[in-house]
């Protein structure tokens, strides 16, 4: 029901005003090299092209207000590699939205056969991610955007461990374009995300996080996460409910209560919701 409210909210013309998850790109970075390290793959590098290229992504998602690898108006995402000057010979891009911490992003990746193949593939040499937030769709948003790339021209002999690193404009350069493949949408969870590549399978979205603004509220804004939110409520709901069978249970077995039947798949039900609620918990969609 909450979420429903979320929804309806905008279209009432009440604006909603969040803030920015705590999401730094290059904890992203590391977290990826991690993930690549574990499963015995070389780290990739930080290239700041890439980067840049995730940045603009992200804000031309906001500024045209959709959640896709392919623009409404035609733009892939191969457009915003060649125009940050990024000549690939292998490229990639993974998406996600609403997490609230760089960890649950990269885990949900992981989770999905399709991204963490991209997260993992060997076709890759370098990465660059971003996290841009701003209103989509009514609702302010915080979107990763990751970018996978090996250059045309070998460089990784000189590309560095990936680290944190400034994001600079770079002059277009031109590039010959892709083929395009999305990848399947994961099951639902709270967070998005989105994979794509080229020209080969597998790929990952970038995001660059901007410092959250605060608006002052009036009229008819009122400021809230969005992501933040649900999860107190989804936390609070879950104490609520299991102080409800606690007491249940602490009140039939002093009365002495005899139950003939018919309660244990209501309780297993009920332990369920509880479940669901908990996995609900975890904002956040991956595409």
């Amino acid at each position: 029901m909450y979420q429903v409210v979320l929804q309806v909210f905008p279209i009432t013309g009440v604006k909603i005003l969040g803030y920015a998850a705590n999401i730094p790109p290059d904890e992203i970075i590391k977290l990826a090299n991690q993930k690549r390290t574990e499963a015995g793959m070389n780290q990739l590098g930080y290239n700041a092209n890439l980067s840049e290229a995730a940045r603009k992504k992200g804000e031309h998602m906001l500024q045209y207000d959709y959640w896709a690898h392919t623009a409404p108006d035609g733009t892939e995402p191969w457009d915003f590699f060649s125009d940050s000057g990024y000549k690939y010979r292998y490229a990639g891009e993974n998406l996600a939205r609403d997490f609230s911490n760089p960890n649950d992003a990269v885990e949900a990746w992981m989770a999905s056969p399709s991204h963490k193949e991209n997260m993992l593939s060997s076709k890759y040499k370098e990465i660059g991610v971003a996290v841009v937030e701003g209103d989509l769709g009514g609702v302010d948003t915080t979107i990763i955007v990751q970018f996978f790339g090996t250059q045309l021209v070998d460089t990784s002999s000189q590309v560095p461990i990936a680290q944190a690193q400034p994001q600079v404009a770079v002059a277009p350069i031109a590039t010959i374009p892709p083929s395009v493949t999305p990848t399947p949408e994961v099951s639902p969870t709270e967070v998005q995300i989105v994979a794509f590549v080229s020209p080969n399978p597998s790929s990952e979205s970038l995001l660059t996080l901007k410092e959250p603004v605060q608006e002052k509220a009036g009229g008819f804004q009122f400021l809230i996460s969005p992501f933040e939110s649900t999860r107190g409520i989804a936390g609070a709901t879950t104490i609520v409910l299991l102080a409800i069978m606690v007491v249940d249970g602490i009140v039939v077995s002093r009365r002495k209560i005899p139950r003939l039947g018919g309660r244990t798949f209501a309780h297993v039900a009920f332990l369920g919701m509880i479940l669901a609620i908990l996995l609900i918990a975890r904002v956040g969609k991956i595409l």
